[in-house]
């Protein structure tokens, strides 16, 4: 199966917010979530995506979905969970809309270039919302942080392998407790001096 697989659209006329979904917008459960109803927005995520669109953000949602290569369930399966995951966060917000969720379908073992902390959703998703062709970037671990895709672009993730995918484009990367999510660093994201974490990809 080719990914990452799309769920949405929109446009980016300023910066877009890179964002994991479970441990940053909702609870993570052991084994997956593995249908609609087990899917539980952290409290304030809908809030926290608001705030962002209201400074000019769009929402990219990347998140890494491996039981679908795994044959534990399908496409079909991960859309409505998708679709709960949106009416939540509406449910909290008017305004917390998701433009795009990007989901990487693959295991480590499928080598691909979309399973974080490899890029290939976050340029995927650049390349809709912007109307770019931005190619798969040769990433040179060992090297300088890339230069960023826009200067406020933020990766935010509860994972070493979020921060690697965001540090990739470039991007301000912001690492979260995976039972506060997204609301614990809203503030210092919409903070246009705060760089995000230090992040060293050699050390993960």
């Amino acid at each position: 199966m080719e990914g990452p697989i799309v769920d949405g659209s929109g446009s980016a006329n300023g910066p877009i917010a890179f964002i994991d979904r479970d441990g940053v917008l909702n609870y993570g459960r052991n084994g997956y979530v593995n249908q609609p109803h087990e899917l539980v927005i952290i409290p304030g995520s809908g809030h926290a995506i608001a705030r962002l669109r209201q400074k000019g953000y769009a929402i990219c949602v990347v998140t890494n979905q491996s039981p679908i290569m795994r044959g534990l369930w399908t496409v079909e399966r991960l859309h409505t969970i998708h679709d709960a995951l949106r009416n939540q966060l509406l449910d909290e917000h008017p305004d917390a809309q998701i433009d795009i969720i990007m989901t990487c379908p693959h295991r480590n073992r499928d080598r691909c270039g979309c399973r974080k902390p490899w890029p290939g959703m976050l340029i995927k998703g650049n390349n809709i919302l912007r109307n770019q062709n931005q190619p798969n970037l040769h990433i040179d671990w060992a090297g300088q942080k890339p230069e960023s895709l826009h200067p406020l672009d933020v990766m935010v993730g509860d994972r070493k392998s979020d921060m690697g995918a965001g540090w990739a484009v470039g991007a301000r990367t912001f690492e979260v407790s995976d039972r506060l999510g997204l609301p614990q660093v809203i503030d210092r994201i919409l903070d246009d001096a705060d760089q995000g974490d230090f992040y060293d990809p050699m050390r993960w």
